[in-house]
């Protein structure tokens, strides 16, 4: 009995644990289950939340708020420009049309040569030493200046005898030459800086007084280039017959204003380096751009001893100008080689003090901006900025108006002319360079983001070029053509009321209340103003009228007039100032 029951007792143990876990089971596949129920859900959960923050657009964001401050400020900037292009003044027209095109022109060239750097930068200076560095961004100063020549030689008409070519009119090339001449000389400037500021980074950046001593080094290395590229001019235009003719003048004339730009932006550029060393105790990259933590840290009384350096550039930019007019008569007395030297002499000086008072005003604003917490975002900062210089520039037009008007620029028109035109070119500057370095931003986000489809470098090179094809043609079709035509009109007083006289013409004949007899007399007296503002006499005519009465015969009887004027001078009658009528 006992034997039985100890076999029984063993089969229980035996079979109590496989029949506990028989029971255990089902309910521990239950749990599993709802366990991996729970993370399935909590996965999805997890997945849902990730989507949802992905697809949330955060309104505060550093690149909504560029591309709100984008989209708004070209529409005011839009807005504006119509405003001034259209305005009632002729002389604001004008000033608006110049600054217009000297920004554009800016734009093209800062992105052009941003572009062809990149390259350079990536494939041909990349790992190798000091020298090399310094070698390679010379030599495309020296590829670029040398572009100028060709170019300006070739869109001028001045080397057609070479091949046979027949040589097109003056009138028909003149817009062509200014226009690549504006574009190449821009190109050659920045490689200048580029070049000059290879040397200056490497070797001369151990005080601010050493980093400034670049700019009479580029300026000896500017005049000695410029002087070889003179003699080949000189050579190649007299080639044929001997002589200059007037287009081969015309391409030496254009070139030497080409140089006195490069030289002018180049060594302001960096002059203004320097100054920012000596304020700040750092010397800004190749292309001006300081670090992150130090371009936000420059105080008020910095960004303002920075703008003081451009006030003073703008008195000294004055300062050539009335030098020449005082000591013209002595000039005229010196030989033909050193009246050209003092000539090439005082431009460049003048456009040194020129562009470096917009330089000190940008990079001026540029901190100011910067350090006012504004935001921390470069895209941001940039499109501010070129708001902000676009504004201020346009603005700037109505003070330049009233400083003519009121003589401030001096009495004497050619001054007051020359200074008028250094004055739009800086604030060109101003406002192409900001929006250039917008862009610039843009396209190397772009560039960056299509990097598995193509190296930045070629993308940005495609870009650049890209809307650089957009933009020129308009630029030199249109915008140039009509500050041309303006400024035309300005240096011809009779040309200038005739246009304004045609105006009146206009309304009149728009307007129905105006009686046939009327417009009769507005057209004769329209013809006679025309004679004398495009000198439509020939000679033998004049000589046969000379001495003779000049009647008027309509409907209301006979009235002797005044003999044409054939003499056409320069303008000393502002547009607002014109008062004549066609109804007398």
């Amino acid at each position: 009995m006992k034997t039985k029951v100890n076999i029984v007792r063993r089969m229980w143990s035996s079979l109590r644990f496989p029949l506990q876990v028989a029971a255990v089971a089902p309910l521990l596949s239950v749990i599993r289950a709802s366990a991996q129920e729970v993370a399935v859900q909590q996965q999805k959960q997890q997945q849902q939340q990730q989507e949802e923050a992905t697809n949330t657009v955060d309104p505060a964001n550093p690149v909504n708020a560029s591309i709100s401050v984008m989209l708004l400020g070209s529409i005011g900037f839009q807005m504006l420009l119509f405003y001034l292009v259209n305005w009632p003044d002729r002389d604001i027209r004008r000033y608006s049309w110049q600054v217009i095109s000297q920004t554009i022109s800016i734009f093209c060239a800062v992105l052009l040569f941003q572009a062809f750097n990149g390259i350079v930068e990536d494939y041909i200076i990349e790992g190798g030493s000091m020298l090399w560095e310094v070698g390679v961004d010379m030599m495309q100063l020296v590829f670029w200046l040398t572009a100028l020549q060709f170019v300006l030689a070739f869109t001028s008409g001045a080397i057609n005898d070479l091949w046979g070519g027949e040589a097109p009119a003056v009138e028909v090339v003149e817009l062509r030459v200014k226009s690549w001449a504006l574009l190449f000389s821009h190109l050659a400037g920045f490689a200048a800086i580029n070049g000059w500021g290879s040397l200056q980074q490497q070797m001369l950046n151990d005080s601010p007084l050493v980093a400034a001593a670049i700019v009479p080094i580029g300026w000896v290395g500017l005049l000695v280039m410029y002087k070889g590229y003179d003699i080949v001019r000189e050579s190649v235009s007299r080639m044929d017959d001997g002589e200059k003719d007037e287009l081969e003048t015309l391409w030496d004339e254009e070139t030497e204003e080409a140089e006195h730009d490069i030289a002018g932006l180049s060594l302001s550029f960096l002059m203004v380096q320097a100054l920012r060393f000596h304020i700040s105790g750092v010397l800004p990259d190749q292309e001006g751009i300081e670090d992150g933590h130090i371009a936000t840290s420059h105080s008020a009384w910095q960004c303002k001893i920075l703008f003081g350096c451009g006030l003073v550039s703008f008195v000294l930019s004055l300062m050539p100008l009335l030098l020449e007019s005082r000591f013209q008569a002595s000039i005229h007395d010196f030989e033909e080689s050193t009246q050209e030297l003092v000539a090439r002499v005082t431009e460049i000086w003048n456009n040194f003090f020129t562009f470096g008072n917009a330089w000190c005003l940008f990079y001026g604003t540029k901190w100011a901006l910067a350090s006012s917490d504004l935001s921390s975002e470069d895209a941001l900062l940039g499109v501010v900025l070129a708001l902000v210089l676009s504004a201020t520039s346009f603005l700037f037009i109505f003070l330049l108006d009233k400083m003519v008007d009121h003589h401030l620029l001096g009495e004497e028109s050619e001054v007051a002319d020359a200074a008028i035109e250094k004055l739009i070119t800086a604030l060109g500057v101003l406002v192409g360079f900001s929006w250039e370095q917008s862009f610039d931003v843009a396209v190397d986000v772009v560039a960056e983001s299509n990097e598995e489809r193509m190296p930045p470098a070629f993308s940005k090179m495609l870009m650049s070029v890209l809307l650089v094809l957009i933009v020129f043609p308009a630029w030199r079709l249109y915008i140039l053509r009509t500050e041309r035509d303006l400024a035309e009109d300005d240096l011809d007083e009779g040309r200038l009321k005739l246009k304004v006289l045609c105006e009146q013409q206009r309304d009149l004949l728009l307007n129905k209340e105006v009686e046939e007899r009327t417009l009769d007399l507005a057209h004769l007296r329209m013809k006679q103003y025309r004679r004398e503002a495009l000198g439509s006499h020939s000679t033998a005519h004049s000589a046969l009228c000379a001495g003779r009465k000049h009647l008027r015969v309509t409907v209301g009887g006979i009235a002797e007039v005044e003999a044409p004027v054939e003499s056409r001078k320069r303008a000393t009658t502002r547009h607002s100032e014109i008062t004549q009528s066609l109804l007398g």
